[in-house]
């Protein structure tokens, strides 16, 4: 995996600057190209045809490209190119990308089955050609000012320039809201992602930017849904097998995350059964009710992979390491034990298979089995279980029985989306109005909730924003900074519509989330591990909250609110509350804490 950045016009000493700092995602090697219009760099991680050939940026005829990212049908699309003319100097799959530029222009990117973030600089055109995977897998920035157009893998990146930026309330609002920021949306205006599917053609002799959607899911799963249900089950089981596979493709060594859950589970079984030697990697923690070392470890040995684990903490110079580390913002704690797995990982292998996304193509949040049950119990009931549930005391525990039931009862709404959203809320509106005050915006007025009321517009809503903008990016963010590459089968663009397109009752049944997903696996592995309910890959915030020093001084001490976007008043209630274990407030401080050691940091 790679990092790249670039700008629309010349200065060696900033581009420079600019790939020194996302050096982590490619310490194999660098490169720039340069001319009176544009500016282009590139760090590389070397994983398919790491000999020279494969330095960016890489040039063909009036072509430039820096790319970050891995097309797993390359070398068919190769043979493809090659029965039209075309010369290989390389087997490096960035040179087919820029070819099949050549060849098909910006439609390209439909040929793919992979993910990527890439520039093409046209220099007959004088156009940059900007495009993101299907579904988000690998992050792109931008800022535009009407005239200045810089572009990176890393917001710290794009800030290496003389910037005058400011926070985006939307952004902040939907930090607080849900743990992450998405849509297009970055922390500061001016700056934005482009999003899953999207291509982007700026104009360097206008300065114009024109985004355009390549890639539409819900067409996609329409199709699908007028072929017979048997024949897409048997599609489904075959494509999973094949998209494993396809991950393997590297000329560094690959291993594969095993976390003793269903899907990585399915993920590393499915490799083993073909490859002898395999390795896997998993994470200890000390606390039991926070490890799972002991599922692993069983799979593992069922499926006779060689297994690496070791047992580690995170630490107060952990917390401050990454969070310095971020672009933005960003609350979701599973980041810490993925870098550390990362960590583990990168000993031995380059390049590692990851189960995500599986939760949220095959059906496996505990929001899902709620919504089903949102369904069926009256609301006078739900009301009047209110107020006993609220009764119930808070615990340090991973994710208790209380914590769900809270929640389940707390933000209910009509809408199936909005609903689903609240339950999975931090800050709901009438916190982040005390939290906020002036700067409060509805969630309306930044979340699109659709009008269905069914099943998949719930996954499709995370699919578009949960999955891009929180689960891949705390694996692009922890395993980049193990300069490790991570790969998701599970977003192989030929299974998503076919397992989506799929009734209801294939995903959840009587309450049992990944039916089919078990069902399939069921084939692979041991029924312990196939139907073990999911914990989640967390760490005790609400421990840490009670006994860090550093959390407390960054939650209390009125300094850390110098930026005067946040209530102190309101959070030194929270904080109160929590110490006295009236209420757990763990996952709102959290955030607080978040974004004032982010903010001091990068204010």
């Amino acid at each position: 995996m790679c990092g790249i950045a670039g700008f629309n016009w010349q200065d060696r000493a900033i581009i420079e600057m600019m790939a020194q700092v996302i050096t982590h995602r490619g310490p194999d090697d660098e490169g720039f190209y340069l001319d009176s219009s544009v500016s282009l760099g590139h760090r590389r991680l070397s994983v398919i045809d790491i000999s020279e050939k494969g330095h960016q940026p890489m040039e063909f005829k009036h072509l430039v490209i820096v790319y970050n990212g891995e097309v797993y049908n390359f070398r068919q699309l190769r043979e493809q190119l090659r029965s039209r003319g075309y010369n290989f100097i390389s087997d490096s799959d960035t040179e087919v990308v820029l070819y099949s530029y050549h060849q098909w222009g910006p439609s390209c990117v439909d040929r793919f089955n992979g993910m990527w973030a890439f520039c093409i600089y046209d220099k007959q055109k004088n156009v940059f050609f900007l495009s993101r995977d299907r579904f988000g897998i690998k992050p792109l920035y931008y800022y535009f000012d009407g005239s200045r157009f810089i572009f990176s893998s890393s917001l710290k990146a794009i800030r290496k320039h003389n910037l005058d930026l400011h926070i985006s309330v939307p952004a902040l609002n939907f930090f607080f809201y849900q743990k992450y920021i998405g849509n297009d949306l970055t922390i500061f205006e001016n700056c934005y992602k482009l999003r899953p599917s999207e291509n982007l053609l700026f104009d360097l002799n206008k300065k114009k930017l024109t985004r355009t959607k390549y890639y539409n899911l819900e067409h996609q799963i329409s199709e699908h849904q007028g072929t017979p249900i048997k024949q897409r089950l048997e599609s489904i089981e075959n494509t999973v097998t094949d998209a494993v596979e396809k991950r393997l493709i590297a000329d560094v060594p690959v291993g594969s995350f095993l976390s003793g859950g269903v899907d990585s589970s399915l993920i590393s079984a499915i490799i083993s059964k073909n490859h002898k030697n395999f390795d896997t990697f998993s994470i200890g923690f000390k606390d039991k009710s926070y490890d799972e070392l002991k599922y692993s470890k069983l799979t593992a040995q069922y499926i006779q992979t060689d297994h690496h684990y070791d047992y580690m903490e995170v630490d107060e110079n952990l917390v401050k390491f990454i969070i310095e580390n971020m672009d933005e913002p960003f609350g979701d704690t599973s980041l810490f034990p993925t870098y550390l797995l990362s960590k583990i990982t990168r000993r031995r292998v380059t390049v590692s298979l990851s189960g995500d996304a599986g939760d949220e193509i095959f059906g496996g949040y505990d929001t899902y089995k709620a919504y089903k049950l949102a369904r069926y119990v009256p609301r006078p009931v739900m009301r009047l279980s209110k107020y006993f549930i609220d009764l119930l005391p808070p615990s340090d525990k991973k994710v208790t029985l209380t914590f769900k039931m809270k929640r389940f009862v707390r933000d209910l709404d009509s809408n199936v989306n909005r609903r689903h959203l609240n339950w999975m809320a931090t800050f709901n509106d009438s916190q982040r109005k005390e939290l906020l005050n002036d700067d409060f915006v509805s969630a309306d007025s930044f979340i699109n909730c659709s009008c269905e009321k069914n099943f998949l517009s719930v996954q499709l809503n995370d699919i578009h924003n949960y999955l891009p903008e929180d689960i891949l990016k705390k694996v692009d963010l922890a395993s980049m900074l193990n300069s490790l590459e991570a790969r998701v089968p599970f977003l192989d663009h030929r299974l998503v519509p076919l397992v989506l397109s799929l009734p209801e009752e294939y995903k959840i049944t009587n309450l049992t989330t990944k039916w089919l997903l078990r069902k399939i696996a069921s084939n692979y592995l041991p029924k312990k591990i196939v139907h073990r309910p999911k914990k989640g890959f967390t760490v005790p915030v609400s421990k840490w909250i009670r006994k860090s020093n550093l959390i407390r001084e960054f939650l209390t001490n009125r300094s850390y609110y110098e930026h005067n976007l946040l209530s102190y008043d309101y959070v030194q209630r929270l904080f109160n509350a929590h110490i006295n274990n009236e209420e757990d407030n763990a996952r709102q401080l959290w955030l607080v804490f978040v974004f004032n050691y982010w903010w001091r940091k990068n204010g």
